[in-house]
């Protein structure tokens, strides 16, 4: 990339994607949350110094599905919970392993910034068409034969991407984040704000009502949204690989730097960019940076203090401030 030393901006969202926290094998333990998420958080630290306004969001999917299968073993000895309270749930538990390490991180750097983990709600459309065709990959990858009994009781299953077969869900677009005004205010206190974990937790409004509803909203569109919301400058993607890639996977495979929101667009249209991985990545990307003074960066956690510097990672930017 091209790009000269750069600044972090004020105020920034960035978002680590939920496989995050789980370790090559898929074995998923508390333990591994806390020390993969020690490792993630080590790189950082470009975003946490006193002049930086920072919320931090996470995926979920590994972490909800695992709830699901728990549900499902326990059905007959403890109450069902619906896919809407196993959000809730995964934003207390990996709300709580960011906050911890968070706050040994920043003391061991000397600083006393408060954190907090805010539960979030974010608003879908009740008619959204993605409750009738579920395709967010949620869980574990399953072989066929335990995919075909998930199937038999009743649970949508897709290929993820090349990884294998997962449960996938409706995925609505969000549109109104519950809790934005909230993360605001305690962005202007100095407070390290962890907010919209998996997305946030999916609710509709009837009659002025919000009530919960069984999906699992995109977490990297949630965040633009929130992004744009509050006013933030830059948006970071923490995903698995350092950057978007042109014909990923392929003999012909290309990393992509600096790209315009409409270059990001046209090489979507041209089917680059699985609707299970990167897509919504970069659409999140695409949608956030259209306006002049925003950025976009997406990189592995690794990556990052080189991305902030314009050296690594996928820089998407709409145009100069």
């Amino acid at each position: 990339m091209e790009d000269s030393e750069a600044s972090v901006p004020p105020r920034v969202v960035a978002v680590l994607g939920g496989n995050a926290f789980v370790p090559a094998d898929g074995n998923l333990t508390m333990a591994r949350q806390f020390r993969f998420a020690r490792e993630a958080l080590s790189h950082l630290q470009p975003l946490l110094g006193a002049d930086v306004q920072l919320v931090l969001g996470h995926g979920n999917g590994p972490q909800v599905g695992h709830m699901l299968a728990r549900v499902e073993q326990s059905l007959g000895e403890a109450y069902a919970l619906p896919l809407e309270v196993c959000v809730a749930e995964s934003e207390g538990e990996l709300g709580y392993v960011l906050l911890q390490c968070l706050h040994n991180l920043l003391s061991s750097l000397g600083s006393t910034r408060p954190v907090a983990s805010l539960l979030t709600q974010v608003r879908v459309d009740a008619d959204d068409p993605a409750f009738e065709q579920p395709d967010k990959p949620i869980g574990p990858v399953y072989g066929a034969a335990r995919a075909q009994e998930l199937r038999a009781r009743g649970f949508a299953m897709a290929e993820d991407a090349g990884r294998g077969l997962r449960r996938v869900v409706p995925s609505p677009r969000p549109l109104e984040v519950i809790e934005a005004e909230v993360i605001d205010r305690l962005l202007s206190m100095g407070v390290i704000v962890i907010a919209a974990g998996g997305g946030g937790i999916p609710v509709v409004r009837e009659g002025g009502a919000l009530k919960g509803v069984d999906a699992v909203v995109d977490k990297d569109l949630t965040a633009a949204l929130l992004a744009d919301v509050i006013g933030a400058e830059l948006l970071v993607i923490l995903t698995g690989v350092p950057c978007a890639y042109l014909g990923f996977g392929s003999a012909q495979q290309v990393a992509l730097g600096r790209v315009t929101p409409a270059q990001v667009r046209a090489y979507a249209g041209e089917g680059h960019f699985p609707a299970g991985s990167m897509g919504p990545k970069m659409e999140a990307a695409a949608s956030f940076a259209e306006r002049p003074g925003r950025r976009a960066i997406i990189c592995d956690p690794a990556s990052l203090p080189a991305a902030l510097a314009g050296r690594a990672g996928t820089l998407v930017s709409g145009g100069s401030a």
